[in-house]
């Protein structure tokens, strides 16, 4: 018989909807954007849905090989001490909380993380930065109001891990009514919009980040190149492991 090898486990992130119709309407069900899942096979990975819960260890979470925190609402303005405004979408504190310690654990345990869109913003506050909470008032000439999937230009940062799996200039699939407004902590800026907009972040230094405020999941061969991004950073955690295991 042929031996099997392990794909990396890479677990996503997923929300909590209440199911309209059917057998199970009104009961609350685990939700995630199924083309995620189709884009980690593709890469070659095995996804594994993490719905909102207690908090994982940095031990439970070591043993997924990379992180994926996917889209979603609007995050809770109140985790950074602004009021709500009209423009924002509901919340959802919990889910939230449970993402901001599950990057958080990720980070202490060396865990690739790559953030979209929501994710990327998670990603921003828990650094400390800042978001845009509408960008068609606060920056109009950025063309992605959040109505509707935009197509929209990326200018990557050549020395950058991003600009490897893309190049320096990439059109991407926007779908987002907020953005980064500043960046704090280990994260620097590494693809932007003509608008001035910053578009994706890496981290400066320690494990792998990578967030993109665009949606690859759904960009066919091009975002595919994102995804397997992580699989590099994945493979790389494990080849620097195998050597310090040698020492």
């Amino acid at each position: 018989m042929a031996q099997r090898t392990r794909r990396p486990l890479i677990g996503v992130t997923a929300g909590v909807r209440t199911m309209m119709s059917g057998a199970w309407e009104g009961h609350d069900a685990v939700a995630v954007n199924e083309s995620y899942v189709r884009a980690l096979r593709a890469a070659g990975a095995r996804p594994v849905i993490i719905a909102p819960q207690d908090e994982w260890s940095d031990e439970e979470i070591a043993e997924l090989d990379g992180l994926v925190l996917t889209g979603g609402t609007d995050l809770d303005p109140a985790a950074w001490g602004e009021e709500a405004l009209a423009t924002d979408m509901t919340p959802d504190p919990a889910r939230d909380a449970f993402e901001t310690a599950l990057y958080r654990a990720a980070r202490r345990a060396d865990v690739p993380v790559l953030g979209i869109c929501r994710g990327l913003q998670i990603i921003v506050i828990a650094e400390g930065g800042e978001l845009h909470r509408h960008l068609p008032a606060d920056l109009p000439e950025h063309p992605a109001t959040g109505l509707r999937p935009t197509r929209v230009e990326a200018t990557v940062d050549a020395a950058s891990d991003l600009a490897l799996a893309l190049g320096t200039c990439a059109e991407v699939t926007a779908f987002h009514h907020q953005g980064v407004r500043a960046v704090r902590g280990d994260l620097r800026i590494v693809a932007r919009h003509d608008s001035g907009l910053p578009l994706a972040v890496e981290a400066a230094s320690g494990s792998s980040v990578l967030g993109v405020q665009w949606h690859p999941e759904i960009d066919g061969a091009d975002g595919l190149a994102v995804f397997e991004s992580l699989l590099t950073a994945v493979h790389h955690r494990g080849e620097t492991a195998d050597l310090r295991s040698l020492v």
